[in-house]
């Protein structure tokens, strides 16, 4: 009898934090992230964000008919913004909030002067006036900087994603369209030296016009047979 009531009194405070313990615990369940945002999945992967979709969806759908809607010949947009860099953004130019800088759809024609692609950002020169000088530059990639493609759409607001990864994940898959779509399919961008394009594109510039600096990425390029 003494046995049995050591042995209760004795399990009792045991069983007491064995409940305690399991009751304080949150099952964990393991869900897969997004590559993209980094955020878990939840419901159907299926319908989870995928930047490179949408990209292509935008690019068929938007993009293209967009520019080539909407686009001022560069030369316009140039001598607007050396007359008055304010002035030519407000008409001309598109930016996706109020402290960020000013992108531009715009085309034009002109003859390749040099293709340079030491770097991986490859840039080539474009006389647009016909003075044998360089007006613009147009970026040839493999690799294409900066988010002016997406920054120029009036129909890309930031605030239709979750968030920056989402937004910036967007730009990189436009700029990555522009390489497969427009870039590769040249072959050697050498051979571009000395020939007749038209581009349609966007080029983003910072609160004063460097001409230098004007570099348009092309989602449009064609070259003159």
């Amino acid at each position: 009898m003494q046995f049995l009531k050591r042995l209760l009194f004795g399990q009792v405070p045991v069983i007491l934090s064995i409940v305690l313990f399991t009751s304080s615990c949150t099952l964990a369940t393991v869900r897969p992230l997004d590559p993209t945002t980094g955020k878990a999945i939840i419901g159907n992967e299926s319908e989870q964000f995928n930047a490179s979709n949408l990209a292509g969806q935008m690019w068929d759908s938007q993009m293209i008919p967009t520019l080539q809607k909407s686009a001022t010949p560069v030369n316009t947009v140039l001598d607007s913004l050396r007359q008055n860099v304010t002035t030519g953004s407000e008409k001309f130019g598109h930016r996706p909030g109020k402290e960020q800088p000013y992108s531009f759809m715009v085309t034009g024609t002109g003859k390749v002067l040099t293709v340079n692609t030491t770097s991986r950002a490859g840039l080539a020169q474009v006389d647009i006036s016909g003075d044998g000088k360089a007006d613009l530059t147009l970026a040839v990639g493999p690799v294409i900087r900066g988010t002016a493609l997406r920054d120029a759409a009036p129909f890309i607001d930031f605030n239709q994603f979750t968030n920056q990864m989402e937004y910036a994940a967007v730009s990189n898959e436009l700029n990555a369209l522009v390489n497969s779509k427009v870039l590769t399919p040249l072959g050697d961008l050498h051979s571009l030296e000395g020939k007749t394009v038209t581009f349609f594109g966007a080029f983003t510039i910072a609160a004063t016009l460097d001409a230098d600096k004007v570099i348009v990425t092309p989602a449009i390029l064609t070259v003159a047979s």
